[in-house]
């Protein structure tokens, strides 16, 4: 998408201070624990609402792409 739109300029949004990997972890680590306290029925909608967004912000990286 930089590529796309921004001549390949690289925002500071992607720099990362440290191993992205470990980072990655470290928020996963975060999010189980949020939410180990969530009934069946709120992990659900979570999930729901996830699908939803990973969808929309698809169609929103097509549009920009076309």
């Amino acid at each position: 998408v930089a590529e796309k739109i921004l001549n390949g300029k690289e925002l500071e949004f992607y720099k990362w201070d440290g191993d992205l990997s470990q980072l990655l972890n470290n928020v996963r680590e975060m999010l189980n624990r949020v939410a180990e306290s969530w009934s069946r029925e709120e992990k659900n909608h979570c999930l729901e609402e996830t699908e939803k967004s990973f969808k929309h912000s698809g169609e929103i990286l097509r549009l920009i792409l076309s």
